[in-house]
């Protein structure tokens, strides 16, 4: 299997985080990561264009032709192919905990955070736009407010006691909001205890950057 992918883009790097964190715990997933450069415009030849018609990243090649372009559905298939350590839960309850998790960490941190740094210093130089960034600054605050006050117990990952996709998530949207300039919320005491305790650990160190 192949993963395309790049450093600091936010999908890619949430999914790095998983496979990281699976190897560390003793998971054997086997893959070769190859990097697309974004900035040299590499999604957009015919090359990446036959794996994804979005040009997007990460895109996994499960063999020559089949390829699976989501970065959520890429972590729950290779979650099914390596399923210890678990990542996803056991429970249905549990399993729907943790997807609704990472679907809030997505949808209302790592997403909005992207869509803020474009739109008013896109390293891929797309417009600046003034309604875009309000929109999102709106959006990403729920967001952070929601796990700001789900840490405020003191627990050390998202879903309680084990990391989880949700950390991945956030540990991605978070760096990438970094690297765009978006400075941290002083307020959001529990979600900085979190964050740089994430960011120490032993997998988040060989995938993150900043």
């Amino acid at each position: 299997m192949k993963l395309y992918c790049v450093g600091i883009a936010p999908n890619p790097t949430k999914v790095m985080l998983y496979i990281a964190e699976k190897r560390a715990a003793g998971a054997a997933i086997e893959l070769e990561q190859v990097t697309v450069k974004l900035m040299a415009g590499e999604q957009n030849e015919a090359a990446h264009r036959a794996r994804t018609p979005f040009a997007s990243l990460p895109v996994l090649e499960i063999t020559p032709g089949d390829y699976i372009i989501e970065s959520l559905a890429i972590m729950e298939y290779l979650e099914e192919l390596h399923p210890e350590p678990d990542m996803l839960g056991s429970t249905p309850r549990e399993r729907a905990r943790r997807r609704e998790l990472e679907r809030i960490a997505d949808g209302r941190v790592l997403t909005p955070l992207a869509r803020y740094v474009h739109a008013t210093n896109s390293p891929l130089g797309l417009p600046p736009s003034e309604d875009i960034a309000a929109a999102s600054r709106k959006t990403l605050r729920g967001g952070l407010d929601y796990f700001d006050n789900l840490l405020a117990d003191g627990r050390p990952f998202l879903a309680g006691s084990a990391v989880t996709f949700s950390d991945c998530t956030l540990a991605a949207g978070l760096q990438f909001g970094r690297f765009g300039g978006v400075a941290a919320d002083a307020t959001h005491v529990h979600l900085q205890r979190w964050d740089q305790a994430y960011r120490q650990r032993q997998a988040a160190r060989t995938v993150l950057l900043r």
